[in-house]
C-alpha cells in the first residue's frame, strides 16, 4: 500500500503545539486519579476490547500505578515505528491529523478531576494513554490510523467547519469546570447547536467527512463477531464502557460520514467493523469519496 503524500512540515507543527510534560506538576491526587480511573478500566474493559487491554498497556509503556511519562511511552512506541508528544489540550483536527500520518500520537499533559472520572468532554491523559496507546500494540489499527491521517491531512477546513470544530471546543472546555457558569455552558450549547444546523442544511465538506470518519471509528468504534471495543472515547470512558452494549450497533460503512456527532454527552449509537481488512475497505471508500 502506497502511503499518501503529505506535505505539512511535521517538525514546525511539533515545534507548534509540542509542550513539556512538567511531570512535577501531577500531584499526589493526580496520581490518585490515575490509579483509579486505570483499576475502574480494567474492571469494565475485561473481555470487551481488541486487544488484551492490561497487556496492551504494558505494551504502550503505561502502568497503572502512575501516570505515565513521555520517554517511557516513547521508549515502548519506538517498537512499532511510532512516537508520541506532550500538547497542552486541544489541537485543530488537520493537525492532529497530520501527526497521525507521520505515526505521532499526542498526548494531552492534563488529567481530568475526580467529578469527571467516568466520562469528560476535554481530552487528558487518561483519554489519550488508556484510550489511545493500548491500540496502536496492534499492527492492524497502526495501519488503519496512519492511513486516515493520510487522508485527513489531505483535506482542507472550510469556514463552517472551523465554525463547528471551535463553538464544540468551548463548549467541551466549559462543560470540563466544575463551576462552569450555567449561562455560559448554556449560551456555548446555543452556539453548537446554531453551527450544526447551519452544517445539516449544507454539503457535507471533505475534511468533515474525515472528521465524522474518525469520531465513529478511532473514537468511538467497534470491531469483529462480539463487537469489541477499539475506539479511544470508548476505552477511556467507564461510563460509555459499561453500557455501551445497550445502544444500537450498526455495520460500518463510509455512510457514517452522514451522520455527525455531539461531544457533551455520551454517543446514541456506535458502528461497527466486520474485521481490519472490513475497517480498511472502509478507509479506502473515504479515500475515494474526499479525495477523487
Amino acid at each position: 500500500m502506497k502511503a499518501l503524500e503529505v506535505t505539512r512540515d511535521i517538525d514546525g507543527v511539533v515545534e507548534q503545539f509540542g509542550v513539556d510534560q512538567d511531570y512535577g506538576r501531577y500531584t499526589e491526587e493526580d496520581q490518585d486519579t490515575w490509579r483509579i480511573a486505570m483499576a475502574n478500566l480494567e474492571r469494565v474493559l475485561i473481555n470487551n476490547t481488541a486487544v488484551d487491554y492490561v497487556q496492551a498497556c504494558r505494551l504502550s509503556g503505561m502502568s497503572k500505578d502512575q501516570i505515565p511519562t513521555l520517554e517511557s511511552v516513547n521508549d515502548a512506541l519506538g517498537e512499532f515505528g511510532w512516537s508520541a508528544i506532550v500538547v497542552a489540550g486541544f489541537i485543530p483536527p488537520d493537525v492532529f491529523m497530520a501527526l497521525q500520518a507521520n505515526s505521532i500520537l499526542p498526548i494531552t499533559r492534563t488529567i481530568r478531576t475526580r467529578s469527571q472520572m467516568g466520562y469528560t468532554p476535554v481530552p487528558d491523559i487518561v483519554h489519550e494513554a488508556a484510550g489511545h496507546l493500548p491500540m496502536l500494540s496492534c499492527p492492524e489499527y497502526r495501519g488503519f490510523l496512519q492511513r486516515l491521517g493520510e487522508i485527513g491531512a489531505n483535506t482542507s477546513m472550510n469556514a463552517l467547519d472551523m465554525k463547528l470544530y471551535t463553538r464544540q471546543k468551548q463548549l467541551a472546555e466549559l462543560l470540563a469546570e466544575d463551576d462552569a457558569d450555567s449561562n455560559l455552558v448554556a449560551e456555548a450549547k446555543r452556539a453548537v447547536h446554531e453551527a450544526v444546523l447551519e452544517a445539516r442544511g449544507s454539503a457535507v465538506s471533505p475534511a468533515r467527512r474525515v472528521a465524522r470518519f474518525h469520531w465513529w471509528t478511532v473514537e468511538y468504534g467497534l470491531i469483529g463477531n462480539s463487537h469489541d471495543i477499539y475506539g479511544a472515547g470508548l476505552l477511556s470512558s467507564v461510563a460509555e464502557a459499561r453500557d455501551f452494549r445497550k445502544v444500537p450497533h450498526t455495520r460500518l460503512s463510509v455512510d457514517c460520514c452522514n451522520q455527525s456527532f455531539e461531544i457533551d454527552h455520551v454517543q446514541p449509537q456506535y458502528f461497527v467493523a466486520e474485521s481490519w481488512d472490513h475497517l480498511m475497505d472502509e478507509v479506502f471508500a473515504l479515500e475515494r469519496v474526499v479525495l477523487n
